[in-house]
């Protein structure tokens, strides 16, 4: 259950895979060609208690008016091409601080939603909740709009937007983007590819778009075998990809690992979550006042 308390000042974002490539990266674009393990993971999250448990959340609203820079801007962004309202209007975003109970000395996460979003601010919390403290620490704001009939997400590496409602699993995909740091430099360097040249299938269909795909995809297999459950209901063996599997465990190490450490991670575009100080912009606007322009269409590279 989130609990919620309001501030006067700043206290300072379906079909099984829905995952998009992520935004302003140099991804090795091609097609892996390796045998699926699974058709998607729609398995992992069949069963509750497959999912690694909940972290429980505490959101802080923030004031009215204040907005940070890069949520101000998806808010402002036209629906579509043929559609020029805004994807929130500037009175409909909510800004919260989050606070996880395993990360009592870290600055909050901070959620941006739309009021219409399908996904929910409890199950936005709930579903970050479910990574482990390291990985979840390299998110540094998580925005979700509404789908308006469609939708998708995508991680910039780092934070991660998402317009409609997402399967849990998509909140360990696009973290474990987010842990894919300095322009998804692991994914698309030697260990990693060698990785997968050794190996003869990947976790999914959808892994086999890219490297950079196939090992947020990996991170989501590992997140749910060692914190969920045990990944032995597929009756699928995932020798076929060990070497993937040994070379993200290693990569990501403790940040997989339930009960270490939280930290304040700096992001790849001078940003620093949850710090109040002039590297992060904060828009300041009466929301009655509405957007005095609009942002071009991005569309989710992936939509579902």
């Amino acid at each position: 259950m989130v609990h919620f308390t309001t501030v006067l000042g700043v206290a300072s974002v379906l079909v099984p895979s829905i995952w998009a490539h992520p935004h302003g990266s140099s991804l090795v674009e091609r097609d892996l060609a390796k045998t699926a393990l699974l058709d998607n993971f729609d398995a992992l999250d069949a069963e509750a208690d497959r999912k690694p448990p909940v972290v429980q959340g505490t959101a802080t609203k923030w004031a009215t008016g204040k907005y940070p820079q890069n949520c101000y801007d998806k808010a402002r962004e036209a629906i579509s091409d043929s559609d020029a309202r805004p994807k929130c209007e500037l009175r409909d975003l909510e800004i919260y601080d989050v606070t996880y109970e395993d990360c009592s000395g870290r600055d909050p996460w901070i959620v941006c939603r739309c009021s219409n979003a399908e996904l929910s601010l409890q199950e936005t919390i709930d579903g970050m909740g479910t990574l482990p403290p390291g990985a979840r620490s390299n998110v540094l704001h998580i925005i979700t709009m509404n789908g308006f009939g469609g939708g998708g997400g995508y991680s910039d590496g780092n934070s991660i937007f998402c317009g409609g409602h997402p399967s849990n699993t998509w909140f360990s995909h696009e973290s474990m983007h987010c842990n894919d740091r300095d322009g998804f430099a692991f994914s698309n360097g030697d260990i990693w590819n060698q990785a997968i040249a050794a190996d003869t299938c990947v976790p999914d269909s959808y892994a086999n778009n890219n490297p950079t795909e196939d090992f947020a995809q990996v991170g989501t297999y590992l997140n749910y075998d060692i914190n969920g459950h045990t990944i032995d209901y597929t009756g699928k063996d995932a020798s076929c990809m060990s070497h993937q599997l040994d070379a993200a465990r290693t990569y990501l190490g403790d940040r997989l690992d339930k009960g270490t450490q939280c930290f304040n991670a700096p992001g790849s575009d001078g940003t620093v979550n949850g710090k109040r100080d002039g590297k992060r912009g904060v828009v300041e606007q009466d929301p009655e006042e509405g957007f005095a322009e609009l942002l071009p269409h991005t569309p989710y590279t992936f939509p579902f």
